[in-house]
């Protein structure tokens, strides 16, 4: 994985989590695209840990 493309700070979060980087590396290119529009578009780093929790299944 070419963390250089994604947004910083998903890489961080993909760093600390290897579920969800093995979750993310089990998507399509289509379906990881959108997580990484999804990413760019995130405003705090409460939103970008909703993506890592909906990444892992981890929903509260």
């Amino acid at each position: 994985m070419d963390f250089n493309s994604l947004p910083i700070g998903f890489a961080m979060n993909m760093a600390k989590h290897k579920d969800a980087l093995d979750a993310y590396n089990s998507l399509t290119e289509y379906e990881k695209e959108k997580v990484i529009l999804e990413c760019k578009d995130a405003k705090s780093k409460e939103d970008m840990e909703h993506i890592i929790d909906r990444l892992t299944g981890n929903w509260f």
